[in-house]
């Protein structure tokens, strides 16, 4: 039987990460990501079955880190293959924070200063203040386990942020595309059908009711190219609110667009906005550019989630 006996060196065996290794050899998909991720977990494996390698002095301390590592390990693993990268990634984090227990004084001192030059990227903000005093704490010695367990936490934190925000952007990716084709499909048959036509003749009478419904239609195309303009300039960096709540908001910002279309018909129909004479299709493209309105909307609950979270 093997002594386990703290104080004594052994050199524990591999089997867990040994067995890992190959595991990851058949994956269904093979997109950039998941070949990042996948070489990610390979060298978590790496780094675990080093750690079992290397001749220690086993201690129940010791033994407890890789065994929640191991765990995490699998529980990664599981994700992936599942395709639920952002929770993969996350158990890796988790474990290259546990391994800071088995660092020595010069692996700590020499993790502290790879972690420090990338928190200064990190974006400006409480995030980057709590590494400058993270980092000052253990100025001309090793840093302590937490405290660089604690830098380690608040890189990781950026980076499933910005994870989740990518996740979040293609995930609207879909909608978008099946909005603006059906808007496009719309508009053409609209015209065919000559719908439009009277925007071109003098010897139709325009009424409210047909002016209304142009209007909305147009206000809610506005809406849609604003998405489209907001998508393609994302921030990838930025708080981004709960996923749900965005994937609301994907489909409302449209009508949003369309439901501010309402008030400049009506305000203009009745001469309370007073603009001079407007013909009925410089109407159509206030409400067309009306539709860009929905930023603001979005801006505001972007600004309460970001509140929220700050709080929390």
């Amino acid at each position: 039987m093997p002594d386990d006996t703290p104080g004594k060196t052994a050199t524990r065996p591999a089997a867990a990460g040994a067995a890992f290794l190959p595991a990851l050899g058949e994956w269904p998909a093979r997109d950039a990501q998941s070949a990042a991720l996948e070489a990610a977990l390979l060298d978590s494996a790496r780094v675990l079955q080093a750690l079992r390698e290397r001749p220690v002095a086993v201690g129940d301390e010791l033994r407890d880190m890789l065994g929640r590592c191991d765990a995490l390990l699998a529980r990664a693993g599981e994700a992936a293959r599942a395709q639920r990268a952002y929770v993969a990634w996350d158990c890796l984090q988790q474990i290259e924070r546990e391994r800071v227990l088995a660092m020595s004084e010069e692996e700590r001192r020499a993790e502290m200063s790879l972690a420090l030059a990338e928190s200064r990227a990190l974006p400006s903000g409480w995030r980057q203040e709590a590494a400058e005093a993270l980092a000052a704490s253990a100025r001309g010695h090793a840093p302590t386990v937490p405290v660089l367990q604690g830098l380690l936490r608040n890189i990781h934190a950026v980076h499933q942020e910005r994870r989740h925000r990518v996740a979040l952007v293609r995930q609207q990716l879909p909608a978008l595309a099946a909005m603006l084709i059906a808007a496009v499909v719309f508009f053409g048959l609209w015209g065919l059908l000559g719908g439009f036509d009277w925007l071109a003749r003098d010897d139709v009478d325009v009424t409210v009711g047909m002016l209304l419904v142009s209007g909305v239609l147009m206000g809610y195309f506005g809406g849609l190219v604003s998405f489209a303009f907001n998508w393609l300039r994302a921030d990838l960096s930025a708080r981004s609110p709960d996923l749900r709540t965005h994937r609301w908001l994907s489909l409302a910002r449209p009508l949003i667009g369309a439901a501010v279309a309402v008030p400049i018909v009506l305000l203009v129909e009745a001469g309370l906005l007073n603009l001079g004479q407007l013909s009925p299709a410089l109407v159509l493209v206030l409400c067309f550019l009306g539709g860009f309105t929905e930023r603001w909307f979005v801006a505001r609950i972007d600004r309460v989630a970001s509140g929220s979270a700050d709080r929390g």
